[in-house]
């Protein structure tokens, strides 16, 4: 059980937001994907592998900035509140690949909580649920917000989640392999995401992208997969189910991507840029 790999200090959900929030720092989250790029470039199901997305994944995994989180999974730490079809998953990839990825992270360092964005679902109880939600609504509450995300990602469509902002403006990008576009993407967040607080929903290369982009002083938030958690809490679904007008990778069953008629006008002139 949890053969040579030791457990990590990992911030609360709630710490690690008021992190994000009170000091408007960037956030790179590392999730199983994630920690198979670092070892192999071979690619995983929507993201296709390379030797530079494996370098720069090392490098965000290992840095250090002042103004930048690296987050992964409180799994990796000694207590958490996940159920046990979660544990026994995370316990197989650790005994798995473990030994592997230590070699890249640190036991002397606490890292931030990867689990921001899947607040619901993966828990054994939900108590903590209500303040996670207000204390992540109160990160772009009155900010101008540029969401840069794949082209059936649609954060907050047919949700309240982002009801709060300022302005709230849109990049569309490849539902696959975005990466094979970074430096467009980049160049565009640059362009349009001065001054304003930036939410990613681009896999691993918004892992990337949220430590380059912290280096220039652009708040940046590597969030995907929040408005799809935020769907199922909202529908109190039990499983990884479909969603309306978005592409679900990990749901099984069939999916709907048009977007519902009400929703549509709003959606499309919230789109600045397609990539």
């Amino acid at each position: 059980m949890r053969k040579n790999f030791p457990f990590y200090k990992v911030a609360t959900l709630e710490e690690t937001i008021d992190e994000i929030r009170i000091h408007k720092k960037n956030i790179s989250r590392f999730g199983d994907g994630e920690f198979r790029l670092v070892l192999d470039a071979s690619g995983i199901g929507f993201q296709n592998g390379s030797t530079e997305m494996t370098e720069r994944l090392r490098e965000v995994l290992t840095s250090n900035l002042a103004n930048h989180l690296v987050a992964i999974p409180e799994t990796f730490s000694f207590r958490n509140n996940l159920n046990w079809r979660v544990k026994f998953w995370w316990l197989n990839f650790i005994n798995t690949i473990g030994v592997q990825i230590s070699h890249y992270l640190n036991p002397g360092k606490k890292y931030s909580n990867a689990f921001i964005t899947r607040f619901y679902l993966d828990y054994e109880t939900k108590n903590h649920i209500p303040n996670v939600l207000e204390k992540i609504k109160k990160v772009w509450e009155n900010q101008d917000v540029l969401i840069v995300e794949g082209e059936y990602s649609r954060l907050g469509v047919g949700n309240d989640l982002f009801n709060n902002v300022k302005s709230l403006q849109r990049i569309l990008c490849p539902a696959k392999d975005a990466f094979s576009m970074y430096h467009e993407i980049i160049s565009e967040v640059r362009a349009h995401g001065r001054n304003k607080l930036v939410l990613l929903a681009l896999g691993p290369t918004a892992t990337v992208m949220a430590f380059d982009l912290a280096k220039e002083n652009i708040w940046t938030l590597d969030i995907g997969h929040i408005d799809l958690e935020y769907m199922w809490y909202l529908q109190n679904a039990q499983e990884k189910i479909p969603v309306a007008g978005r592409l679900v990778n990990e749901a099984t069953k069939e999916q709907n991507v048009d977007i519902p008629e009400n929703e549509k006008v709003k959606y499309e002139t919230s789109i600045i840029k397609k990539m």
